[in-house]
């Protein structure tokens, strides 16, 4: 029996304005859990044409192969780490992201660490809250002009973070497997070696993807390499650092401080080590948990309906054969 609309599975909320739009032209339907068998019984019963996901669950070869009616799987964000791309090209399934969704609400989050760190913010609160003013003799802070700033991955949210840094009169150094000649020129930026970019830097911030190339990019031996009065930001994802190494180089001293958004687990137990370290400050995977940066990530209903309309997506992360 011929379906009247499209289905397409949403494994978590978007924003209202793209749930109507979708809802005008397609039946949405939503699964009770997030595990992967759960994901293919479901897919497989309703026979879903498309999948939009978030953070939770994922999007393998097993839930591929329950759903031989699916054309794409948008991410709801940027990461598509939880997405098995090779086999949704296998599969002949468009995936795509929103790479512009986050890239001003991460770069002001990283910002944000950046000057806390800095300026030793969280410690002087809880200073003055103790009546510890005192702590004024003991404050370490300092200035960000003229120190020199590491990008990890000069993307879109690395290019971002750049543009802040120059309102700060900060050096910019930079490491991606691309090379980018006008960004190098517009920020007075070299590009570099990732062990010359940690030796040199006095901040250091992460904006690549996660995938086989950079899971545990930084371990032991690169934070070795960084400076001991530098800091180290982490608004990508958690597994690019050894957790672990992070917390034994806060609390040996070989590093002075650290500000992370992400984990690994995503949720850390109560007793990881880096809970117990003073120098580090944390977020709550919140960096993009603007109103803003949600309404531009929800725009990956557009390029599902481009593709359930037989047109190509505007982000394809894969390429597709069309009829």
């Amino acid at each position: 029996m011929k379906k009247s609309k499209p289905v397409v599975l949403v494994v978590e909320k978007i924003h209202p304005t793209y749930l109507a739009k979708l809802e005008r032209v397609a039946r949405v339907v939503r699964p009770d859990a997030f595990d992967e068998t759960t994901l293919a019984t479901f897919a497989a019963a309703e026979q879903i044409d498309a999948i939009i996901i978030r953070t939770k669950g994922c999007v393998t070869e097993k839930i591929l192969r329950a759903s031989p009616n699916l054309k794409i799987v948008g991410r709801h964000g940027i990461g598509v780490d939880h997405i098995d791309i090779d086999a949704a090209t296998s599969a002949g399934v468009w995936v795509v992201n929103t790479p512009e969704g986050s890239r001003v609400a991460v770069a002001e989050h990283t910002w944000a660490m950046i000057l806390a760190l800095a300026k030793n913010g969280p410690r002087a609160d809880r200073a003055v809250r103790a009546g510890d003013y005192a702590f004024r003799e003991r404050c370490k802070s300092f200035e960000l002009r003229g120190k020199t700033l590491g990008i990890v991955g000069l993307g879109r949210i690395g290019t971002t973070v750049a543009e802040i840094a120059q309102a700060f009169g900060m050096k910019i150094l930079y490491t991606d497997l691309v090379k980018f000649p006008a960004k190098e020129k517009r920020f007075k930026a070299a590009k570099v070696s990732l062990k010359k970019l940690l030796s040199s830097s006095d901040v250091v911030t992460l904006h690549t993807p996660l995938d086989a190339s950079t899971e545990g990019m930084i371990c032991a031996e690169q934070l070795s390499w960084m400076r001991p009065s530098a800091f180290l930001i982490n608004c990508a994802r958690g597994a690019i650092i050894d957790g672990y190494a992070l917390a034994a180089a806060l609390q040996s001293g070989k590093l002075e401080a650290a500000g992370l958004d992400v984990f690994v687990p995503e949720i850390p137990p109560r007793d990881h080590p880096l809970l117990k370290c003073e120098n580090a400050i944390f977020a709550p995977h919140s960096a993009a948990q603007t109103p803003e940066a949600n309404l531009a990530y929800a725009e990956v209903v557009d390029d599902v309906l481009r593709v359930l309309n037989g047109k190509r997506p505007t982000y394809p992360l894969n390429e597709i054969k069309m009829s």
